[in-house]
Order: C-alpha cells, then sequence, then structure tokens
C-alpha cells in the first residue's frame, strides 16, 4: 500500500533506463526504503547511478555520492578471486589438499579437502559445531581454529552447501597462510589500489565517516518465523546441528533499511586501514559503487 513520500533521488539515468529509476522511487513509497543507492553497469558503462534517502539511523544525514555500505555475501566473490589470482601467479594450486599451505585444517577426517572444495563450498563445513562470541568471530584466530578442528558434515569434494558461516576464515586463513599477508591486505595491495576501488576488507579508520548504517526494522507478524538471519549475534557463527540445507543463507545489503544486522559497531570503526588489515575472519566489507 502507498504512502506520500517526498524522495530527493539524485544521480543519473541512461536513455531506456528510466524503469529503473521509477522502481527505485517505488522502493521509498511503497516499501518504506529510509536511504539507498543503486548503480546498473551495461557492456562496462555506467548506465544508471541514483542515491536517496538518509544514511544514518536517526534519519538526520543524507545519503551523498559517496556514502559506503556493506556488501555482505558479495563479498565472498572478491574474496575467492584472490585464491584464483595466487593459483594464476603459481601460488596456490587449486588441485592441492588445503593442509599444504593450513597443516592444521587436516584434522578430523579433512585431509582429501582440496583447495577447489573451499572455494566451491564443498568442504563440508558450512557451519561451526561450537559457538562462537562475537569477539572470537572477529579476532581473525578463534574462527580459523575451530573450523579447522571439527569433522566434516558430509564427505568433503562429494557435496554441495553454502558455507555461508565459514567461507570467510576458510579463504581467508588460506590466504595467510600461503601469502603471509591477510586477505585484507592483499586485497588492498593487489586489487583495489591498482583499480582505484573503493572498497575494503577491514574499512579505514578515515574512511568511516562515509558509512551508511543499517538500521532496525519491524518485527515479523505473528505466526511468521523470522528465518534464520533474524538470530541472535552471538549463535550467527554456530549452528550446532546445520546441514546443507538449512545453512543460513547470505545477503546483499546497500540499504539502510536492512532485515539482519550490521557487523557491531566496535568492530567497524576499529578495523585498521589496508596496509595493516585485519585479521582474516575480521571482514566488515564496504564498498562505492
Amino acid at each position: 500500500m502507498g504512502r506520500d513520500v517526498d524522495v530527493d533521488v539524485r544521480g543519473t539515468v541512461a536513455p531506456g533506463f528510466e524503469p529503473v529509476a521509477e522502481a527505485f522511487v517505488r522502493n521509498f513509497e511503497q516499501r518504506g526504503e529510509r536511504g539507498a543507492a543503486v548503480a546498473v553497469y551495461r557492456d562496462g558503462r555506467k548506465v544508471v547511478d541514483l542515491w536517496a534517502g538518509t544514511r544514518d539511523v536517526d534519519g538526520t544525514e543524507p545519503w551523498a555520492v559517496d556514502t559506503v555500505q556493506i556488501v555482505r555475501s558479495a563479498g565472498k566473490g572478491i574474496a575467492a578471486a584472490v585464491p584464483l589470482l595466487l593459483h594464476q601467479r603459481g601460488q596456490v594450486d587449486l588441485d592441492a589438499p588445503v593442509s599444504t599451505y593450513w597443516p592444521e585444517f587436516k584434522a578430523n577426517g579433512k585431509e582429501r579437502v582440496l583447495v577447489r572444495d573451499l572455494l566451491a563450498h564443498r568442504a563440508g563445513v558450512p557451519a561451526l559445531d561450537r559457538p562462537l562470541t562475537p569477539a572470537e568471530a572477529a579476532d581473525g584466530v578463534c574462527g580459523p581454529a575451530a573450523v579447522a578442528a571439527q569433522r566434516p558434515q558430509w564427505e568433503p569434494g562429494t557435496d554441495h552447501g553454502y558455507h555461508a558461516q565459514t567461507y570467510s576464515w576458510l579463504i581467508g586463513e588460506l590466504v595467510r597462510r600461503a601469502t603471509g599477508r591477510t586477505i585484507g591486505r592483499w586485497i588492498a595491495e593487489e586489487i583495489a589500489r591498482p583499480l582505484g576501488l573503493d572498497f575494503w576488507f577491514g574499512l579505514p579508520a578515515e574512511e568511516a565517516h562515509r558509512i551508511g548504517r543499517i538500521g532496525p526494522v519491524e518485527p515479523p507478524a505473528p505466526g511468521r518465523s523470522p528465518g534464520p538471519c533474524a538470530s541472535a549475534p552471538s549463535a550467527r557463527w554456530s549452528t550446532p546441528t546445520a546441514t546443507r540445507s538449512r545453512s543460513p543463507a547470505g545477503r546483499s545489503a546497500r540499504s539502510t533499511r536492512s532485515p539482519t544486522r550490521t557487523t557491531p559497531p566496535t568492530v567497524r570503526r576499529n578495523s585498521p586501514p589496508p596496509t595493516a588489515s585485519p585479521p582474516p575472519g575480521a571482514w566488515p566489507t564496504a564498498t562505492r559503487r
């Protein structure tokens, strides 16, 4: 049901893509959006670049052209590019056991897990067997140690299950063991900086003023399940009885009206700059289109 909302949309739309702008406005008028941005590229050319609303929880600071936002699970694609580039450079063998680079990982029946299994979500460890606190999940040590120690939920390489809660530790620790650099630092030095991208795994403190905050949303209607992503933060890094079908789906967010919580603000603000990237488990990602 629509409502009267005054939407001040900024940006540009190429001829023929006006329906995208109309849909963007409806997101505010009909769905209660508070702040968002959208960019669309076709054949390498930007054809839509729009932003509107406010970027803070209180609704007082306007969304700007340089506002950055968490990209959530879209970061997995960037992370996966790192081992592939290392393979291209002869530093990582996709068909080698993960334990070649990370010896502790072979514990409890994972000695045959290949690097390509990690990339393809076929390693059999989509969730942790034991809970981690938010602090443990972000320290870059407890997460990799926990996932390395546990037994796989299926024979690695024989089946697929989205490793939503463990992918950062798996790929991040592999990269750290193979290169001596955290994945955040590697991406900053080898991808983002050469290409001039506003993209970070570990937001530099000097960029914190550009953040678009994630705000609260209304609870689900009575009788409606909130879904797996609405669990308490401490439970988000563990699913003791998880199976492939129960692995929570990741979400991509570029809006202040997100269905899930953001990374704790203390983690976001304290993330060191790319030259001294955070540990591989601390993965607040941010980008400007």
